[in-house]
């Protein structure tokens, strides 16, 4: 059971980094996902919560208001997504105590527990929900891709701001091509989009809210390339100095 999980073994940056780059040069499908609060949300609908438990919690209330990329209900994503932490390579969650991000203690790791008990998810690997913070920051994920030739696309409300600070010092990367995401239901046309370019990139950096987790699992998926949930990470690029 994921409440077994301690922190000392959340894998650290440097060995997510290694997997990555194995990934790539094996050219083998691998994604990375992260569960925070606004994903537990999505999964308490009809499991560990009722639904309406789930509609009255302030995230919730927030995204039906369209600020989160998806309105509640909505149980397809919730499946989607438990299919996406059971498949995925690694699962970020968050650590047992954490105090990085801004939610009640209870909507954290606690949740998340009773969310994997409940569906019986039992991750391949587990590391830092917050690893895309810590990545934007960690000079080896960078020059790996770069040390490859990695193509990375963008997707994201923010992707063609992020794509012109990569592909500048000190980053130097090759980015093909990007795509704007904002809702859920930009689903569909957006893999079918990434599907058709399959063959133009090698890894893709997924920053779309609790949407990241499918559209991660679906990218490896559909197109055998390597995808992370990278969060805000696309978001606060611009402002890094590496």
């Amino acid at each position: 059971m994921i409440s077994h999980i301690t922190n000392d073994q959340l894998l650290d940056k440097n060995e997510i980094v290694a997997r990555l780059r194995s990934a790539l040069e094996l050219k083998t499908p691998y994604f990375l996902v992260r569960i925070g609060d606004g994903e537990n949300f999505v999964l308490s609908q009809d499991s560990v919560y009722t639904m309406e438990q789930t509609l009255s919690q302030l995230w919730v209330k927030i995204a039906n208001q369209g600020r989160k990329g998806v309105k509640i209900p909505n149980l397809e994503i919730r499946d989607r997504m438990v299919e996406a932490i059971r498949e995925a390579d690694i699962v970020g969650i968050l650590a047992q105590n954490d105090r990085t991000i801004r939610a009640h203690p209870s909507h954290k790791r606690p949740l998340t527990d009773k969310i994997f008990n409940h569906f019986q998810l039992q991750p391949k690997a587990v590391c830092n929900a917050i690893v895309n913070q810590e990545l934007i920051y960690h000079k080896p994920f960078w020059e790996m891709l770069a040390e490859q030739g990695s193509r990375v696309i963008l997707i994201s409300r923010w992707a063609g701001g992020t794509k012109q600070r990569l592909i500048r010092p000190p980053y130097n990367l090759t980015v093909p091509f990007t795509l704007t995401f904002e809702r859920y239901e930009m689903m569909t046309d957006t893999l079918a989009k990434i599907e058709s370019r399959k063959d133009d990139f090698d890894i893709a950096l997924v920053s779309c809210g609790v949407n990241a987790v499918v559209l991660a699992h679906e990218i490896a998926k559909r197109t055998g390339k390597v995808a992370v949930d990278f969060g805000i990470g696309s978001q606060i690029i611009s402002s890094v100095k590496i």
